[in-house]
């Protein structure tokens, strides 16, 4: 009752002994398996810690790597095929290697042999066994059946079609043994020295059975047993992940202390063997290259095999007689073709280039004239309000009626007329500059406050859009060099398009924020406009076709130009799922830096415009 509440229930019992070494086991079908391997490391291990209790769980080698995931041994006694599971899974270290007094080596202590009746005068060689019904112990028994599969695919034959009828049976002794005395089986799989050991019990008369398919003739320097395969290391005592480090050095002593008797135990092991044996069959860590093998893939797939082929090859030849046919008639086209497109496309170049020129002349002398031709006219409008103003008694120095002064003027006449006459003279500036551009003069950078020139060209833009543009400012604002006028143009220009890409979105929005560092300032101007293609956004940075129905097709290039002229760099990117990013960046002035100080203006010191 007490094995099997530790069997089923572990983990209640480990809490509720916290001292108790936990010794795994994988079940084995060898007679008197716990008398001469599992107690006698019991013992030992009891005596090296004998405060523990030595609790013993028995894994089976199916359900291996879950089990001692879930129940976390220190130690496991394992056949060399599933400790090198564990290696891969959990990281085991192997400790000793059983070795039994018949094995001269422990590296080479177990293996298979095929027991026949000796009346089987025909059952001689791994040959003579094919098409015959045999009998094992287990499908997994490295001490088994896998070690003369090993043999039966190094022979070049098909382990899996070797015998006419394949039974396992568990037991080597008595159940395979039966099977084979009684004739039902032709012969049995057994491990290595099962025959040795029941004739020396007297459990079956001496020469009633014999060991086919002998691996060699006589006694050999690995074993002292008649074997008909290869011979691999034996059980596994190993130490796992969970162990204590000087938990696991106390039991190697303990182990490699054990007197010699039916087995004895040995320091680690060569598993090349078994890592080979694997690799050859399939199985372990090389069980995936099974369903992927010649053999597998053709008898499970061989008949769409060959009718894929079939098609494949028809298809194929239609191909190269296709192929054959456009070769002879196109080899001379594709020549004059590429001919042909390389001068058109040269040709549309030239042609882009020159209407580019054109345009930029045209629009320079147009220009010119259209700013002398404005520049009489705004300075009689500034007259005319001059005029206006006086008519009021309201002086330009002072927006409002002086106290005391008996002023009848309408002080939204007085408001539109102040508006005038700021606009007209911005208008007039303009022009001057414009006319100075046609000389090719140059202005004197001032200094200038970036948060007063922002201002400004919002107040721009306000008069020709309602859409609220939000502004980020910081509490002081950055000082840089450069024309007043112009700064205020592209920033002005940067937020007119931003409106302009959003202006027919109801959740359209626009930001502009200033930021920096102390050597720098930045002015970004976002907007959530639809996507633009590679195409129109290459298009922004050069004078190409408007994408305005008004526009002139000056676009962002005339704007870049006045950004590099007053020191600055503009970039233009893409936002993460639609929008546009245009960031313009100027050099903080120094205060040692030469320039004339704008005169400060007067703006809303709210943060959205």
């Amino acid at each position: 009752m007490l094995f099997a509440l530790l069997l089923f229930f572990p983990p209640l019992f480990a809490s509720a002994e916290p001292q108790a070494l936990r010794l795994a086991v994988v079940e084995m079908t060898e007679p008197g398996f716990a008398a001469t391997t599992v107690n006698p490391i019991r013992k030992a291990l009891s005596s090296v810690f004998p405060s523990e209790d030595i609790v013993i769980l028995r894994f089976n080698s199916a359900t291996l790597e879950s089990s001692v995931r879930e129940l976390r041994p220190d130690f496991i006694i394992s056949p060399a095929a599933d400790f090198l599971r564990l290696v891969d899974a959990v990281g085991a270290h192997p400790i000793a290697t059983r070795k039994t007094r018949w094995a001269r080596d422990p590296h080479q202590s177990t293996g298979a042999a095929v027991i026949a009746l000796s009346s089987r005068t025909d059952i001689s060689t791994l040959s003579s066994l094919k098409g015959l019904k045999a009998a094992a112990t287990l499908p997994t028994s490295l001490d088994g059946w896998l070690a003369l599969r090993g043999e039966i695919e190094d022979a070049g034959m098909d382990s899996e079609h070797f015998f006419s009828k394949l039974r396992f049976f568990g037991y080597g002794m008595p159940h395979v043994v039966e099977a084979v005395l009684s004739g039902a089986y032709d012969a049995g799989v057994v491990p290595v020295c099962t025959l040795e050991r029941i004739e020396a019990e007297g459990l079956i008369e001496q020469g009633v059975l014999r060991v086919a398919a002998l691996k060699k003739e006589k006694e050999g320097a690995e074993s002292l047993c008649r074997t008909s395969t290869t011979l691999y290391p034996d059980l596994i005592f190993a130490a796992l992940p969970s162990a204590d480090p000087e938990t696991v050095r106390s039991a190697t002593l303990a182990l490699l202390g054990l007197g010699a008797g039916e087995y004895s135990w040995y320091p680690t092991s060569d598993f090349h063997a078994v890592r080979a044996l694997e690799e050859r069959l399939h199985i372990g860590p090389w069980a995936y290259l099974e369903e992927m093998t010649p053999s597998a893939l053709w008898r499970r797939w061989r008949i769409w095999i060959l009718g894929t082929a079939g098609l494949v090859l028809l298809l194929l030849l239609s191909e190269l007689r296709l192929r054959e046919l456009v070769r002879r008639r196109t080899a001379d086209l594709q020549a004059a073709l590429a001919e042909r497109d390389r001068l058109a496309a040269s040709e549309e170049n030239i042609r882009s280039r020159l209407s580019r020129l054109e345009r930029m002349g045209a629009v320079s002398q147009l220009c010119a004239i259209v700013a002398h031709e404005l520049k009489q006219p705004v300075g009689a409008v500034i007259n005319y309000l001059a005029v206006a103003r006086l008519k009021t008694g309201i002086s330009a120095a002072s927006p409002l009626p002086a106290p005391g002064t008996d002023s009848q003027a309408d002080p939204v006449l007085i408001t539109a007329i102040d508006g005038a006459d700021m606009q007209a003279r911005r208008i007039a500036r303009i022009v001057d500059r414009v006319r100075g551009y046609a000389r090719a003069e140059k202005s004197r950078p001032v200094r200038l406050r970036i948060s007063d020139v922002l201002r400004s060209a919002l107040a721009g833009v306000k008069l020709s859009s309602s859409l609220p543009v939000e502004a980020h400012l910081p509490p002081q604002s950055p000082v840089i060099l450069g024309d007043a006028l112009e700064v205020e143009l592209i920033l002005h220009n940067l937020i007119k398009n931003a409106i302009e890409a959003v202006k027919d979105d109801p959740a359209g929005k626009v930001a502009v924020r200033v930021s920096g560092t102390d050597s720098e300032v930045s002015i970004t101007v976002d907007d959530n406009g639809k996507p633009l293609t590679d195409e129109a956004f290459e298009r922004l940075s050069r004078v190409s076709a408007s994408g305005k129905s008004d526009g002139l097709g000056l676009g962002l290039g005339i704007v870049r130009n006045l950004v590099e002229e007053n020191g600055g760099r503009l970039t233009l990117s893409r936002l993460p799922g639609r929008g546009l990013r245009a960031e313009v960046r100027f050099d903080i002035a120094s205060d040692a830096e030469p320039g004339e100080n704008t005169e400060k203006q007067s703006f809303p010191e709210d943060q959205k415009s």
